[in-house]
């Protein structure tokens, strides 16, 4: 089975930041690399995939690429990359997508099918909390 080499790359520090965090919840990180783009003005993301791509082993790799946004310029780079480099894509990427990835270290398949349900999926906590209040109120 090949390990897997994970990147993180997300506009401005995102990704940094979504590392930072991981790091304090998960431990360290191992074959994770962090792509921070557009923070200076000579970034060039097809130069930086290319480099990222040049220094991963893909007969000894599993590549899982994670982006901030579906149709955002750096997802748009990894989509057209994906013509030239094998490697598994997400977007939409949140802290508990990551999370779950990086302690569970699951079959993508099964990472696909949990993705499309309710799990990660954005809350009104006003609505939550609402709703928990009304059923306590219901229950006395």
């Amino acid at each position: 089975m090949k390990k897997r080499h994970t990147i993180i790359a997300t506009h401005g520090l995102l990704a940094k930041g979504l590392a930072s965090a991981l790091n304090i919840i998960v431990g360290e990180l191992e074959d994770t690399t962090v792509i921070c783009g557009y923070t200076t003005p000579e970034f060039d993301l097809t130069a930086t995939i290319d480099t990222t791509m040049a220094s991963i082993d893909a007969s000894t790799s599993e590549v899982v690429v994670f982006t901030d946004l579906l149709g955002g310029s750096v997802n748009n780079g990894f989509i057209t990359a994906l013509s030239k480099y094998h490697f598994h894509l997400f977007t939409n990427t949140n802290l508990a997508v990551l999370m779950d990835y990086y302690i569970t270290h699951p079959d993508l398949d099964e990472f696909t099918q949990k993705l499309s349900g309710d799990d990660f999926k954005p809350m009104d906590c006003n609505a939550l909390v609402a709703t928990m209040q009304n059923d306590l109120e219901d229950d006395l």
